[in-house]
């Protein structure tokens, strides 16, 4: 890999780029997970999830998947990513500054941790459903499934963002980070940047676990909260390290990732089930007791 002599980047820019993802992203979580908390109580049974405890009895279910301050909030992380955009190319150079990118062991280590991408966490948040499912346990399965739906949406929306957008990665650009290809995303992997896919994928999967803790054990959240939002940031730095993302991509995967995360969780707590809910939590799959075939059987739960 080749690596260029670059001026190292202050240390405050860095930290800046870094704390603008985590400030971008961090309210939005706290205010949707709240929201959460208000318009579900998870000590009813989960068919009646529309009611409410007693200090929430005057606020209404999230009536629609997205509420309009998402609209606020989505502006101001886009202003957020602009800005951060402004520092992208002197943080690539420091990124890729000989004591950075260090010898090839530190690159084949950070090469190794950012395969922690969508597709791992997708399967793992399905097969937390299944575990869920054989186990009998409804908070496992629920978590899981909440945490797989996020998943799925976060990438299917962030795919057809950086489709469109179709910016340039900075390994294919060095010292141009805003070249655009709009279109061309679809068909093109150096073409595919923004947002960070591995970043909102990281988010995501952070704040539906986030959103879930607050719900069932509250007083839980202050350690796992922060816990989980730093193991999600280091998706995105290992992929400015790897000169695949600009620091600006990686704010903007983070916000799509804790906004739909978050939003996931939000309306699963405040409505009843939809369908695929029902489909996947309301029934269950058994052994025939035959060792041939499997039956499906409704649960009390």
């Amino acid at each position: 890999m080749s690596r260029m002599q670059c001026n190292p980047i202050p240390r405050h820019l860095c930290r800046a780029a870094v704390l603008g993802a985590a400030l971008c992203v961090t309210p939005l979580a706290s205010r949707a997970q709240e929201d959460a908390r208000q318009t579900g109580n998870p000590s009813v049974a989960s068919e009646a999830r529309l009611h409410v405890d007693g200090d929430s009895a005057t606020h209404s279910p999230q009536k629609t998947f997205f509420v309009k301050r998402d609209l606020v909030a989505s502006g101001i992380a886009f202003a957020a990513s602009v800005a951060v955009s402004s520092f992208d190319l002197r943080i690539a150079h420091w990124a890729r500054s000989a004591d950075v990118q260090g010898d090839s062991s530190r690159h084949d280590r950070i090469s190794t941790a950012t395969r922690v991408n969508e597709t791992p966490l997708t399967i793992a948040a399905f097969a937390t459903w299944g575990i869920g499912r054989l186990a009998h346990s409804e908070t496992t399965a629920d978590v899981g499934l909440h945490t797989f739906e996020a998943l799925v949406l976060t990438t299917g929306i962030s795919e057809v963002l950086r489709g469109t957008i179709g910016r340039t990665r900075p390994r294919e650009a060095p010292e141009d980070p805003f070249l655009f290809k709009p279109g061309k995303g679809f068909t093109q992997f150096e073409t595919r940047s923004y947002p960070s896919l591995h970043t909102a994928a990281a988010f995501a999967t952070a704040t539906a676990l986030v959103g879930e803790i607050r719900l069932r054990r509250p007083e839980a959240t202050k350690w796992a909260a922060p816990l989980l939002y730093t193991a999600a940031m280091v998706p995105g730095l290992t992929r400015i390290y790897l000169d695949q993302h600009w620091a600006s991509d990686v704010v903007a995967g983070g916000f799509v990732g804790a906004l739909l995360g978050s939003r996931v969780v939000s309306y699963a707590h405040s409505h009843r089930r939809n369908r695929l809910d029902r489909a996947l939590l309301a029934v269950n799959v058994v052994p025939d007791g035959y060792g041939r075939t499997l039956v499906v059987a409704e649960l009390p739960w």
